[in-house]
């Protein structure tokens, strides 16, 4: 009679126990969608942020690069542009928008800055688009009045523009255009030559513009 008496107790607790599994079973369920997409989402966030971080070194490469010669030729630009892209394994270079210009300081109209030769990749979609014209005039939003306290000197300018979409696509449905531009002075001489533009990519007076 004793152990009959401890039965009701024991199916008590035991219905209990069933009890709690299953409320921790539907929290689960519950709480299972809203864990998937902060997973998926910090990983969408984490690769994006990745991606660009890869972006700015591959700006900074390029731009490091060009610097450190005194002659060029359109043909090495490129190749500089193509070895560059390799910054960006493992993402795809095929979407890799860039653009190097070659930028005169002059000691006209208040320290002008013109371009005196540019080049881009072909499928270059940035403003504008295409690379820059000889002669043409940067405003100071696209040359800072920092950046043009030596007449006579120049800058290199390079650019970089990256669609990035997401793998999944999950949190981040669209694409995503990550962009940098980078600013260096070049190592060797006042300016970068490039001997398939008129003048070799040089003013014509020194201290002058690039016409």
């Amino acid at each position: 009679m004793t152990r009959l008496r401890h039965v009701p107790a024991l199916r008590r607790v035991l219905s209990a126990a069933s009890d709690t599994r299953g409320v921790a079973a539907v929290e689960f369920a519950l709480i299972l969608p809203v864990m998937l997409v902060l997973y998926i989402g910090s990983v969408e966030v984490s690769q994006g942020l990745s991606a660009d971080r890869k972006v700015v070194l591959l700006t900074r490469t390029l731009a490091d690069l060009v610097t450190q010669n005194d002659t060029l030729n359109s043909t090495q630009v490129s190749q500089i542009m193509s070895a560059g892209t390799a910054v960006m394994s493992p993402m795809a270079a095929s979407p890799i928008e860039m653009r190097i210009t070659s930028v005169a300081i002059s000691d006209v109209s208040g320290k002008e800055a013109t371009a005196c030769w540019s080049q881009a990749s072909t499928n270059w979609s940035g403003t504008p688009a295409s690379a820059f014209p000889k002669g043409y005039i940067f405003n100071t939003i696209q040359v800072p009045t920092a950046l043009r306290a030596d007449p006579g000197t120049s800058v290199v300018l390079a650019e970089v523009r990256y669609p990035y979409k997401p793998v999944m696509g999950y949190v981040i449905t669209s694409t995503l255009t990550l962009s940098e531009r980078i600013f260096m002075r070049p190592r060797i001489a006042a300016y970068v030559s490039n001997t398939d533009v008129a003048n070799s990519g040089k003013p014509t007076a020194a201290s002058g513009p690039c016409t």
